[in-house]
């Protein structure tokens, strides 16, 4: 892939990982720990544990050192071309990676850096650190994984087949890159990316105090990058063209901003991936029921950036997924959760159940399944029961009060709807608890207690439970 042109600039330091890039500050004291005596488990960057002892004792201490002094990188942008996916990073000097088939050029992740003796470099070492992280299934969340000597964990695949599965579009979105698209005829060459358009957005909102939605609507109603990237009287709207221009100015806003800030939070990004998912799987079936409707032949599968297609099962994947990742991050932390982010936790837990419950119709194709073809059948609706979304929630039963009418609403959906009975009992509980007053159980470091509380104990069946999905 070609070096980009992006000038370097004094914020280009503080690229991705300027939030979390430094282990933690007790891994400088141990720095001078021999390394027969380091630890088998070490932490990313991005917080992940992987047991590297079975790993040459070489490759062992490059993984520690890339762990312990991480690359300043940036992400310039993502592609997927000739079966391979690319991806241009900017560190001192401009570095590309590419993934490929095991059919491609490149069966092998491999990096211009051209580093000598075969072990991944530590350009490879962090990408493919954040491909994990991104793409991460739910039944791995919170799990110590494997690394093996490729750099990749042996638990979840090869990084080639995680991205497929993900989409190369919602990674390019949760690390903060633009995706270079194939040209055609009908693509609008000067649209901006929306993505990044929704954080300058919500990255200006929090400087001004004013919640994202409300902020400056004849600027992201309708964004334009404009012809000249200065706009004469006036700075929000000349900031918000250099967030689009530049990826190290970006960067290096979105490192200054708070945790707490709309374009930090880490559940309100959660939350935006599932809405996306959601509009991938509307355009999918949208185009395949045109397709199929235009033609006698058969319509071929709506992918995005040559992914696996946008059907049912691959939505519901990946919403489990983010829920299992709002989860862990709920449960497997050092400390509790501060009080803003229970809350907003809860609050996307229950846009999502929301999103899902407001499903209940068939995607293409119309035949088949219903749990293939019916979003809420196979979340909420399906026999063979589960706790979507309604399980976490229970571990939020202070920060998801706020919510108690939206998820009166969605209730009262779920029993026109139909759904098994343990999942309405377990929703039914959790609406008894919420009306309840306050209590020191389920306030403050509430997830102790949470832990507490049985899958038991619920109101008992329930007539809307014993419904089926219509």
């Amino acid at each position: 892939m070609a070096s980009t042109t992006t000038s370097q600039s004094p914020w280009s330091s503080h690229g991705i990982r300027a939030a979390e890039s430094s282990s933690d500050p007790e891994s400088d004291s141990d720095s001078s720990t021999t390394e027969e005596h380091a630890p088998a488990v070490v932490k990313s960057p991005t917080k992940l544990c992987y047991n590297i002892e079975d790993l040459p004792a070489d490759l062992q201490g490059s993984v520690r050192e890339a762990f312990r002094d991480p690359p300043r990188l940036t992400l310039q942008y993502c592609r997927f071309r000739d079966d391979v996916y690319a991806f241009q990073m900017t560190e001192l000097v401009p570095r590309s990676i590419r993934i490929g088939s095991p059919e491609s050029n490149f069966p092998n992740p491999k990096c211009s850096c051209a580093q000598q003796g075969g072990n991944p470099c530590k350009h490879l070492l962090w990408l493919l650190d954040q491909v994990v992280n991104q793409s991460l299934g739910e039944e791995h969340s919170g799990s110590t994984l494997t690394m093996t000597p490729a750099g990749y964990p042996q638990e979840v695949g090869d990084p080639y087949t995680s991205i497929t599965d993900l989409h190369l579009d919602l990674l390019a979105d949760g690390l903060h890159c633009d995706l270079v698209r194939p040209r055609s005829d009908d693509d609008d060459a000067d649209a901006p990316n929306p993505c990044r358009v929704q954080e300058a957005r919500e990255l200006l909102a929090s400087v001004a105090a004013v919640p994202p939605e409300e902020y400056r609507p004849d600027i992201f109603d309708h964004p334009t990058p404009g012809t000249n990237l200065i706009k004469r009287r006036d700075l929000e709207c000349t900031v918000f063209r250099m967030l689009l221009d530049n990826n190290d100015f970006f960067h290096y806003f979105l490192s200054l901003a708070r945790s707490s800030d709309p374009a930090r939070d880490p559940f309100r990004k959660l939350e935006q991936r599932v809405q996306c998912v959601l509009r991938h799987l509307d355009h999918h079936s949208a185009s395949q029921t045109e397709s199929s409707s235009s033609s006698s032949s058969s319509a071929r599968p709506s992918s995005s950036a040559a992914g696996r297609p946008c059907d049912v099962p691959w939505a519901a994947r990946r919403i489990l997924a983010v829920v299992s990742r709002i989860k862990s991050k709920i449960m497997w932390r050092d400390a509790p959760l501060a009080p803003w982010e229970r809350t907003s936790a809860a609050r996307a837990l229950v846009r999502i159940l929301a999103s899902a419950v407001d499903r209940n119709r068939d995607s293409y194709p119309a035949t088949g399944p219903l749990a293939e073809r019916n979003l809420y059948a196979r979340l909420v609706g399906d026999a063979r029961g589960g706790d979507f979304v309604v399980g976490v929630l229970l571990l939020l039963p202070d920060a998801a009060a706020p919510f108690l009418h939206e998820l009166e609403v969605i209730a009262e959906a779920i029993g026109v709807h139909g759904a098994p009975a343990a999942y309405a009992e377990k929703l039914e509980r959790l609406l008894a608890s919420l009306k309840k007053p306050a209590s020191g159980v389920s306030g403050g470091d509430g997830i102790g207690a949470s832990k507490r509380q049985g899958p038991h104990g619920g109101q008992g069946s329930h007539d809307r439970g014993s419904k089926r999905v219509k």
